[in-house]
């Protein structure tokens, strides 16, 4: 269990001014946490497999796929700025941070 003097060190090295209703709350949230964590290291080390073994996968099998770069110049069309050249298509979007040069 989490002492009051625990709670007043942690506040302390935070920097935080705690009421006494404050210490008390903390102390018993604290404690509460630590409780759970043992739960769960507990639930960890058992021998029963992994707690996750009842998931599947729920999403679709991906059907026949458009051939590659079917719609890039639709879309690029699409964008206020782009760009072409030898390497590919760009978008071209507005410098956000400076250069470090």
């Amino acid at each position: 269990m989490i002492t009051r003097e625990d709670v007043l060190k942690l506040a302390a090295l935070s920097r935080l001014r705690l009421s006494d209703d404050e210490v008390f709350k903390m102390q018993s949230d604290m404690t509460a946490i630590l409780s759970y964590i043992d739960i769960l290291k507990a639930a960890h080390g058992s021998h029963h497999g992994p707690v996750m073994t009842r998931n599947k996968n729920v999403m679709r099998e991906d059907g026949n796929g458009h051939e590659s770069g079917m719609y890039t110049d639709a879309l690029m069309n699409l964008a206020p700025k782009s760009e072409k050249t030898s390497e590919g298509v760009y978008l071209k979007v507005k410098r956000i941070l400076g250069s470090s040069q």
